[in-house]
């Protein structure tokens, strides 16, 4: 079991190296292609050498304490300096760190927290939660060429309330709950290939107020198929392309199976991307999503993900059961 800042990650190596790999994905970076599981280690294709992209896996990961040596180029780390390097972190692990948090923690049995019991018998007032402002948001609210490369038009750019913050020059990302309040902003480099997301924050579906305003509009429910992806540009090709979507920002969590289990339609879509962590979120939906008819769509030999593709080509996307 590896442990991170005092605290117990029960997830296996092979979970996390997917999940990583996900994640990287949708920042366009394509690592860890090919693993091989032994009984003590799993080995990978090492992400620091020929641009992680050799034919056979050369680094080990040692499945009891996530400590990372790949015997070719001779690189040697724990498994959270392995996160924070394939993110573009030299910070000994810090960023990994958080990452693995944010992504996996757990706490120990071990641990026993104090009890702090309240004998007054007053009621207890809950915390409120502290949302994105709109004047924060609307500092936001600038156009960028960047947003039509991907694909993005006018109309969706405005439902979403996507734009770019000049500070970081990134765009923006709203992310928000059933009931529209801004929960966090995540944010996408227009220089660079990565997505951001505020350490600690849970991910839930993104598009999820979207589509409860449309179903406002079908009296609560919809006749069409939601399409689920992985990354939110994914998501906003596919409502480009006229049809509704969200994404999981990675293989899908608790809350984001259950916020597709109250999704007021009979049917899901899966288009995770088309590789073996895609095919992993699309298994973990249909174990953990019971109350849908689940599909897929199997993308086009030489298509990563849905952003790739045509509007042709879009279309041309047939079903078939998982």
């Amino acid at each position: 079991m590896i442990k991170v800042n005092e605290q117990y990650i029960t997830a296996d190596v092979e979970d996390i190296i997917a999940e990583l790999k996900s994640q990287l994905a949708i920042n366009g970076i394509q690592r860890f292609y090919r693993t091989i599981d032994t009984p003590r280690n799993l080995m990978v294709c090492c992400p620091f050498h020929k641009d992680g992209q050799e034919k056979k896996p050369s680094m080990g990961i040692y499945k009891k304490d996530g400590t990372c040596h790949c015997f070719a180029c001779e690189w040697v780390g724990n498994i959270t300096e392995l996160i924070s390097n394939c993110f573009g972190y030299d910070d000994l692990g810090v960023y990994g760190s958080k990452w693995l948090i944010q992504n996996f923690l757990t706490l120990s049995v071990e641990s026993r927290n104090d009890i702090d019991l309240d004998l007054s018998r007053k009621p207890k007032v809950d915390t409120p939660k502290v949302y994105i402002s709109e004047k924060e948001l609307d500092s936001y609210r600038y156009i960028h060429p960047y947003m039509y490369e991907r694909k993005l038009t006018d109309e969706i750019i405005e439902i979403f309330d996507i734009g770019y913050d000049k500070l970081t020059q990134c765009l923006t990302f709203p992310i928000r709950d059933i009931e529209g309040n801004c929960l966090f902003v995540a944010r996408r480099s227009v220089n660079s290939k990565f997505f951001n997301y505020p350490a600690g924050v849970e991910k839930p579906l993104y598009g999820l107020y979207e589509l409860s305003e449309l179903a406002k509009v079908h009296e609560g429910h919809w006749e069409n198929d939601v399409i689920v992806c992985e990354s939110m540009l994914d998501a906003l090709t596919c409502w480009v392309y006229g049809k509704v979507a969200v994404a999981l920002n990675g293989l899908g969590n608790d809350l984001q199976f259950k916020q597709l289990s109250e999704l007021p339609c009979r049917s899901l879509i899966l288009a995770t991307d088309n590789d073996s962590s895609g095919m992993k979120a699309r298994k973990r939906i249909s174990q953990n999503v019971h109350n849908k008819i689940i599909t897929q769509y199997i993308l086009p030999e030489g298509k990563k993900d849905i952003n790739e593709l045509t509007k042709d080509e879009f279309d041309s996307l047939q079903e078939t059961f998982i």
